[in-house]
């Protein structure tokens, strides 16, 4: 009896399973991104693109439309990535998505923002992360080089309800600092203030403009990647004397965007990035020391001297594939591709 109450439990868990995931896929995130449910909610950062989406899907009711992760190029061959983009009769809002949890502190003009989380027994840590009003503003640049300056473009940063805003000052007019729960009722309130600005033919046309920038390859996200720690190494270098603190714990600050970014090459389609299990990403280097310890008949690595050696992924989806990794792991997990 006991072992057929099991089978049933399992058999109705199986459908459900296969139920929601089914479901899923009749939405528009699942049909821009390609992301199942299953893979979606297992990342923090994808779940909170689509949790932003959840709450935003009405518009699809009056003709809006809806980009997901939008590789823009910048006039210096790199790229600048959107979360989320809402094409609507009342402009175009370009969405930050932070999925992050605890008190957050910052200003609209201030370089870096403040996530301030417990650490046990009344005790709290700090990481710092990138002004995110400053980061949308790159976007909106760059978008603007693309769609042109006749169109409304708004600015939202949305953080998860995990978040307290406890400290943040935004002058700009067009700019909004939200909780996502209010990000809905936000974007409502600046329709009511705003003409229609586009009708739903340019609503169409622009939608085709952007959506190539959506389908970037594994490759144009690992440089997206390289190109985002060259910068950030760059300028925490620069500033570590005065500041007072190490670099790596700097870098490491946006540990959630990164670990999000990561996950999303790691889950691409190329054959030659190996298992999330078996990597982590080097962001203490720049591409040229790559090319430099690539030359070298003996592999060197560019981040703690000692030997690389090639080893084979265990797990995950590219199980069985080779890559090149530092014989000091897990002390050191810096890793090439093969």
């Amino acid at each position: 009896m006991y072992i057929q109450i099991t089978i049933l439990f399992t058999l109705i868990i199986i459908l459900g399973s296969i139920i929601i995931e089914f479901v899923f896929r009749q939405g528009t995130y699942y049909k821009m991104t390609g992301n199942g449910y299953f893979q979606t909610i297992s990342d923090i950062g994808r779940y909170g693109e689509y949790l932003t989406y959840k709450r935003l899907r009405r518009f699809e009711n009056d003709g809006g439309k809806f980009l997901f992760n939008c590789y823009l190029p910048k006039a210096d061959g790199t790229t600048t990535e959107i979360d989320v983009i809402l094409i609507h009769s009342t402009g175009i809002f370009v969405i930050e998505s932070k999925n992050y949890s605890g008190w957050i502190f910052g200003s609209e003009n201030g370089k870096t923002w403040t996530q301030t989380l417990p650490n046990g027994k009344g005790k709290s840590r700090k990481e710092r992360f990138y002004n995110p009003i400053m980061q949308n503003k790159t976007h909106i640049k760059w978008l603007r080089e693309i769609v042109g300056n006749t169109v409304p473009i708004h600015s939202i940063i949305a953080f998860s309800e995990r978040c307290t805003l406890k400290d943040v000052t935004v002058e700009s007019t067009d700019v909004k600092v939200i909780n996502r729960q209010n990000i809905s009722t936000t974007i409502k309130c600046i329709g009511n203030y705003t003409v229609q600005a586009i009708n739903q033919t340019d609503i169409e046309r622009i939608f085709e403009i952007l959506y190539p920038y959506t389908q970037a390859t594994a490759y144009e996200k690992i440089q997206h990647i390289n190109n985002v720690n060259a910068i950030k190494y760059e300028s925490t270098n620069k500033n570590k004397a005065e500041r007072g603190f190490d670099s790596r714990k700097t870098i490491s600050g946006d540990s959630m965007e990164k670990e999000r970014i990561l996950d999303e090459i790691i889950k691409a389609s190329a054959p030659d990035i190996v298992s999330e299990t078996e990597i982590e990403m080097d962001v203490l280097k720049e591409e040229a020391e790559i090319n430099v310890s690539k030359q070298s008949s003996r592999r060197i690595c560019p981040r703690c001297k000692a030997e690389l050696v090639i080893r084979t992924a265990k797990k995950g989806e590219y199980a069985g594939k080779q890559f090149y990794g530092c014989s000091q792991f897990p002390k050191c997990r810096y890793t090439e591709h093969i």
